[in-house]
């Protein structure tokens, strides 16, 4: 798996986001990770995977027990959403 890290802005709303990690996929490969850096959030994409079927869905995740509907793929962690560091669940 080669995979790169992409880094985006802190002030992105959760439709923000869901279109720049969509975006990132289309154009590298599917988000592997995604966590929250001093500068913003930071996407890990794997340009080797094939590009998920749709776009993601971020559910906001405070707990750490969310789980994503229908039973999709998730991949948790944390980003900035309107510029406050949060746990997420990136569904696909």
């Amino acid at each position: 798996m080669s995979t790169i890290r992409l880094g985006g802005e802190k002030g992105m709303s959760k439709s923000q986001l869901e279109q720049w990690i969509w975006g990132h996929e289309n154009d590298t490969g599917p988000l592997v990770g995604i966590d929250c850096a001093k500068g913003g959030t930071v996407g890990t994409f794997d340009e080797d995977g094939a590009t998920p079927a749709k776009a993601p869905t971020v559910i906001l995740d405070p707990e750490g027990k969310a789980s994503c509907p229908g039973g999709g793929k998730g991949i948790g962690g944390r980003a900035y959403i309107s510029g406050v560091c949060v746990k997420v669940l990136v569904c696909h």
